[in-house]
This record gives structure tokens, sequence and C-alpha cells, in this order.
């Protein structure tokens, strides 16, 4: 019986990323999936704690470790949501291990863009799908990487916002001398 269930959920899990517009983590479509919908999926599974307002959307934040989700290695999980609750991003921090395996999941289901993988070094993957992008980061010295499926506005607005804090705080800087 748990391995009829087990076969559902993935055969309910895969059909709706196969017909998403964008891509589907956790089974959470970005760009539709509300705020009360994660809750309630994610949230039933495993324990997540409101984290303030996101800088970049404007919107609530959601965070746990991902206990009880059943993905090895994650150690943190984060939801992003836009001003009108609507899923933005999902960022999961997992083992470094997991880099290849990960990589050939999500190549498997989205379109790889860019990709290095170097013998020594820092590791990284761009895919997308829809209105969303997909990056792996897996920096050489660390025992951690990054997952993180975000919207194309979102991205865009992150890359901004951080553009334009680099290029204040560099003035502040020069202005010290």
């Amino acid at each position: 019986m748990k391995m009829i269930m087990v076969a559902a959920l993935f055969c309910l899990t895969f059909s709706h990323a196969a017909s998403a517009t964008n891509a589907v983590p956790l089974g959470l479509e970005l760009g539709v999936a509300s705020y009360s919908q994660v809750n309630q999926q994610i949230g039933g599974k495993t324990s997540l704690a409101n984290a303030g307002t996101n800088k970049y959307s404007g919107g609530k934040m959601l965070q746990g470790n991902g206990e009880g989700l059943g993905i090895d290695g994650l150690s943190e999980l984060t939801f992003i949501f836009d001003q009108s609750d609507k899923l933005a991003a999902v960022l999961m921090t997992l083992r470094k291990d997991s880099f290849q395996k990960t990589l050939n999941a999500l190549s498997a289901k989205y379109k790889l863009i860019a990709k290095e993988v170097p013998f020594v070094g820092d590791a990284s993957a761009k895919l997308q799908q829809g209105d969303s992008v997909i990056e792996i980061s897996s920096p050489h010295m660390s025992f951690e990487m990054t997952v993180s499926y975000m919207t194309k506005g979102l991205k865009q607005a992150f890359t901004q916002k951080a553009s334009s804090e680099r290029a204040t705080k560099e003035k502040r800087q020069a202005d010290m001398f």
C-alpha cells in the first residue's frame, strides 16, 4: 500500500511538472502557487517559520530546515513570495556531494543553459523553464551547495538592486579617501 502511494505521488508530481509552464520545485509551480498553498502542502510535512519580508520582491518569506521532505542532504529551505503572495523563489541548501546527482535530475526536467563543472574549483549550472530560472552553485571551498529556483522577474530585481547597492558602497568607499 505504501509503495502504491509513493508511486501515485511521483506520478502526480511528474505529471504536474510536465504540464507546468514554470519550474515546479517540491510540486509547487513558481508564479502560480500561493503562500497558503505552500504553507499547507509543505508546512504539513516540515516545520516552516515566518522569515520576514524579502527586500527584492517585497513579499513574505517562509523558512525551515526541510526535515521530513525526504531530500537527502537538505539543511535549509526558503520560500520567497511576491507582493501578491505568489511563489517567486525557492532556495535550498544541500550537501555539496549531491551536485552531480542534482544536476542530472534537473537537466532531465528543465532546459540546461550553461554549466561549469571543473575537476577542481567552483561548479555551477543554469537551467530554465518558462518564466523561471534554476541555478545550482557549488563553491569549491564549501561543504554546501545551493539550488535556487526564481522567477525571471525576481532574478532581474535581485540583479539590479545588488548592482545598485554595490555601486553605492563603492562610491561611499571612494568618498572616504
